[in-house]
C-alpha cells in the first residue's frame, strides 16, 4: 500500500471518528496529524476513503496494518486486535470527557439512557468488538431445568505466541498495571502478555463510600456485559460490604443485573485478585427458575430455586431487611458442615476455608432480588478437579471453573469444541465411523452413545440439532455436579438442616409459605 492509500484510510477513520461523535471541534486535526505521525508520514495528500475502496473503518484499519507491515514499522508490529486498539486510541476522547459525559446523562436523562450511549461508547471506539462477538456460535437447549443458553466462545483471539512467552517469563514477577481490571489499564498500550487498552475508558461510580469504576467487558457474553470493579486493587471478597454494593448499584443501574463471583478458587472466576462484580441488561434461565418451596422472615421472601446450583433466592422492597437476612446466611454458610452431603466448612489441618456463594441481585419492580448460591470447592482422591465442579466424564465438553454467568446457565464453552462437535455430527449422519477418528478424541464415549440412542442415520439438520440439544444437557448435568445439595432426599434434607441451623443461630422464624 502506497503512503497516499494510507493517508486515505486515515481520513476515512478522521470521517468516522467525527461522524458518530468520537471527535469534536478541532479534535479531526489532532486526530488526523496524531496518526500521521504515528505511520510516519509527513505530508500527506488529500483524498478520500472511498477513492481507496475502504468500506467502512475496520477496512481503513486494515489497509493501514497492511502499510505498517509492508513498511516495517517496528512499533505498530502487533497482533491485529492490539493493533485495531492502538489505532481507535487515536481517535477515543480523554477520560475525563468520557465521565463527564456519563455523569451529566446519568443526571439529565436517567441511568438507561447513562448506560445506553457508555456502551454505543464502548462499541463505536471498538473497545468492545461487536464484529468479533458475531462470530460466537448461539443456541439454546431444553432441558430438565428449563432452556438453556448456549456459546461456544470464537471472538476472544487466541493468544499470539509473543504473550505466551511473555506470560511464562514474568509470572511471579510485579508488573504494571498489577491485573487486567486495574484502573491504570486506562489508555495502556500493553506490552507482550498483556493486552493493549489504548481505547479503554471508564467511570467512576461511589458504592459504600469507596470509589470503584464501571466499564464494559470487551468479549462481551451477553447485551451490555459490563464489569464494576474496586479502585484498590485488592482480592474479591463476598461479605456484608459486597452485598451492600449489590444493591446500592442497582438502586442507580435499576435496569441491570449485578452479580459476584465466589471469592475462592475453584468455584470463583478468573480474576480473583481484584475485587469486582459483573453485570448487564440480560435475562439469564435462572431469573424464570420456580421456587421448590418457599419462606418468610418478616417482610423477606426466601425461595429454594428449583435450579441445578443450590441457590437460595430472598426478595424484599427494604434493602436493610434484605441485606440482614442475606449476611446472616452468608455467615451461617461459611461455617457450615454437612458431611452426609460432603460439606466441610474449613481444612481440619490448617483451618482453609470451602464454603462461600456467588451472588446475583437484579430488580423486580420496586422489589430487590438477591440469589445467594451456595458453593463449596473441596477437592478429594475422586474429584482431584473439585467434588463441586464439572466431574471428570464431562470434561469432554466443560472443564473449566463455572463463574457467575454460567451459574445462571449461560455457558460460555471453548473454541476447541467447534471442530470436534462437527465431528460428531459426522458420525451421526453416517459421512464418518467412531473407527475412523483418533483413540483420543475427547468425545468417543459420548458419540457412542448419541449413536446408540439415534435410532438410525440422521440429517445434517437433525444431526446439529440432536448435538446442540446434548450439549445443553451436558452442561447442564455440570452445574448439577456444582451443585451442593443434590435434588435427592439427602440434598432437600440437607438443605433443611442448614436453614434450621442459621435459623437458630440468628433467631429467625422462617415460616413456610
Amino acid at each position: 500500500m502506497s503512503p497516499d492509500s494510507a493517508v486515505r484510510a486515515i481520513d476515512g477513520l478522521v470521517d468516522y471518528g467525527r461522524r458518530i461523535g468520537l471527535l469534536g471541534e478541532l479534535d479531526d486535526i489532532v486526530a488526523r496529524n496524531s496518526l500521521l505521525g504515528l505511520f510516519g508520514i509527513d505530508e500527506p495528500v488529500q483524498g478520500s476513503a472511498e477513492d481507496e475502496g475502504f468500506a467502512d473503518e475496520m477496512e481503513c484499519i486494515e489497509g493501514l496494518r497492511q502499510f505498517a507491515e509492508e513498511r516495517r514499522i517496528p512499533h505498530l508490529d502487533l497482533p491485529p486486535e492490539k493493533f485495531v486498539s492502538r489505532i481507535m486510541g487515536r481517535l477515543t476522547p480523554r477520560n475525563s470527557e468520557v465521565a463527564r459525559d456519563f455523569r451529566r446523562r446519568l443526571k439529565d436523562e436517567g441511568p438507561a439512557a447513562a448506560i445506553d450511549w457508555l456502551y454505543r461508547f464502548s462499541t463505536d471506539t471498538k473497545y468492545v468488538r461487536m464484529d468479533l462477538v458475531s462470530l460466537d456460535r448461539k443456541w439454546t437447549a431444553a432441558t430438565r431445568w428449563g432452556e438453556m443458553q448456549i456459546t461456544i466462545n470464537r471472538s476472544k483471539p487466541e493468544k499470539d505466541p509473543r504473550d505466551i512467552r511473555a506470560a511464562v517469563e514474568s509470572a511471579g514477577a510485579e508488573r504494571y498495571p498489577k491485573c487486567l481490571l486495574c484502573a491504570e489499564n486506562v489508555g495502556y498500550e500493553g506490552r507482550p502478555g498483556h493486552p493493549e487498552r489504548s481505547n479503554h475508558r471508564i467511570v467512576p461510580l461511589k458504592l459504600t463510600g469507596e470509589r470503584w469504576y464501571l466499564q464494559f467487558s470487551p468479549y462481551v457474553y451477553y447485551h451490555q456485559h459490563c464489569i464494576v470493579f474496586s479502585a484498590e486493587h485488592r482480592p474479591m471478597k463476598v461479605d456484608g460490604s459486597a452485598l451492600s454494593r449489590i444493591c446500592e448499584f442497582l438502586t442507580i443501574f435499576p435496569g441491570l443485573f449485578i452479580g459476584s463471583n465466589a471469592d475462592l478458587p475453584i468455584v470463583g472466576g478468573s480474576i480473583l485478585s481484584h475485587d469486582h462484580f459483573q453485570g448487564g441488561a440480560w435475562k439469564f434461565p435462572m431469573d424464570d427458575a420456580p421456587p421448590s418451596k418457599s419462606w418468610r422472615e418478616g417482610t423477606v421472601t426466601v425461595e429454594h430455586l428449583r435450579w441445578p446450583m443450590t441457590t437460595l433466592r430472598l426478595r424484599c422492597n427494604e434493602t436493610s431487611l434484605l441485606l440482614s437476612l442475606a449476611e446472616k446466611l452468608l455467615l451461617s454458610w461459611r461455617n457450615h458442615d454437612d458431611p452426609e452431603n460432603e460439606i466441610i466448612a474449613r481444612s481440619p489441618e490448617d483451618g482453609e476455608p470451602h464454603n462461600t456463594m456467588t451472588v446475583i441481585g437484579r430488580r423486580r419492580g420496586e422489589s430487590y432480588e438477591l440469589d445467594l448460591v451456595l458453593r463449596n470447592n473441596r477437592c478429594d482422591a475422586l474429584h482431584p478437579d473439585g467434588i463441586f465442579h464439572a466431574h471428570s466424564e464431562r470434561h469432554h465438553i466443560k472443564k473449566e471453573n463455572i463463574g457467575l454467568i454460567e451459574t445462571m446457565g449461560l455457558a460460555i464453552l471453548p473454541p476447541r469444541l467447534e471442530s470436534s462437535l462437527a465431528e460428531v455430527q459426522s458420525l451421526l449422519g453416517g459421512q464418518k465411523r467412531l473407527a475412523d477418528l483418533p483413540e483420543d478424541f475427547p468425545h468417543r464415549e459420548w458419540a457412542r452413545s448419541l449413536l446408540s440412542g439415534a435410532g438410525g442415520l440422521l440429517s445434517p439438520d437433525e444431526a446439529l440439532e440432536r448435538v446442540q440439544h446434548e450439549v445443553g444437557v451436558v452442561f447442564s448435568e455440570v452445574l448439577e455436579d456444582c451443585g451442593v445439595f443434590k435434588p435427592t432426599r439427602e440434598g432437600e434434607s440437607g438443605l433443611d438442616r442448614f436453614l434450621s441451623s442459621c435459623a437458630t443461630d440468628w433467631g429467625l422464624e422462617l415460616t413456610p409459605v
